[in-house]
């Protein structure tokens, strides 16, 4: 799990795909919801994160 956890965190291609695996591992009964929910967190918090900094970009024309 800390390897998904760790991927959920990373960059945005390999975060969508570790996600997709995370929902599949949930689906077929391995991975509990308690667990599902904590990477899905994750994941949004990623993802939230990356948003905010493309928002800090100052761009000079």
């Amino acid at each position: 799990m800390s390897l998904i956890k760790d991927k959920l965190l990373g960059k945005e291609k390999e975060r969508e795909k570790y996600f997709d695996v995370s929902k599949d591992l949930y689906k077929k009964g391995i991975i509990k919801e308690d667990t599902f929910n904590e990477l899905k967190d994750k994941y949004k918090f990623s993802k939230e994160y990356d948003d905010k900094r493309k928002d800090d970009y100052d761009i000079e024309i």
